[in-house]
């Protein structure tokens, strides 16, 4: 028998994780290199708009690296929507193969039913047919024996005549 195979179907994509840790790794870098680029900064005793400027230097490393996971999150959310469609179309698919089993086995079925009926019909066929020749021979045979019975019957008749047609013959040559 067919089994529905849809409920085993998953999604691959559903549950795909953003890989943080490289980014945290920038991150901390980048606070590290902020950091001792202003140590240099106060220690030669540079003015305050380099430390500005090394700022926003860290601040767009930041934003690179919140992009990278941004990017990582919308190709995952993608991916995850591919395969959603991807699982859709299998449980379409499963679905499809067992309705065309279920069709499958419906016209088996069918095909079995009618040659069961056309079975029965001949065999009721067969067995009126064979009534009718027993019938039709049976009176023949009545026939037969109504030709036989008329032609001993008139067999008789002559006989008896011929007989009595002897004794006549007989009878007026011996009064004759």
């Amino acid at each position: 028998m067919a089994k529905d195979l849809s409920g085993e179907m998953s999604n691959p994509f559903a549950s795909l994780g953003v890989a943080t840790s490289a980014a945290e790794i920038q991150i901390e870098e980048a606070d590290i290199a902020l950091a001792n680029t202003l140590d240099i900064l106060r220690a030669t005793g540079a003015s305050a708009g380099g430390a500005t400027a090394l700022a926003q230097a860290a601040l767009q490393s930041k934003k690179g690296v919140a992009a990278s996971i941004e990017q990582q999150e919308a190709r995952n959310e993608e991916m995850k929507a591919q395969g959603q469609q991807a699982l859709q179309q299998q449980k379409i698919s499963e679905q499809q193969r067992l309705q065309n089993i279920a069709i499958s086995e419906g016209q088996r079925v069918q095909t079995a039913e009618a040659a069961g009926k056309q079975f029965v019909f001949q065999t009721k066929e067969d067995r009126t047919n064979a009534d009718l020749d027993r019938a039709s021979g049976q009176q023949t045979q009545a026939r037969q024996g109504i030709a036989d019975a008329n032609r001993a019957k008139a067999s008789a008749i002559t006989g008896g005549l011929s007989a009595v047609g002897s004794l006549a013959g007989t009878a007026v040559g011996t009064f004759g």
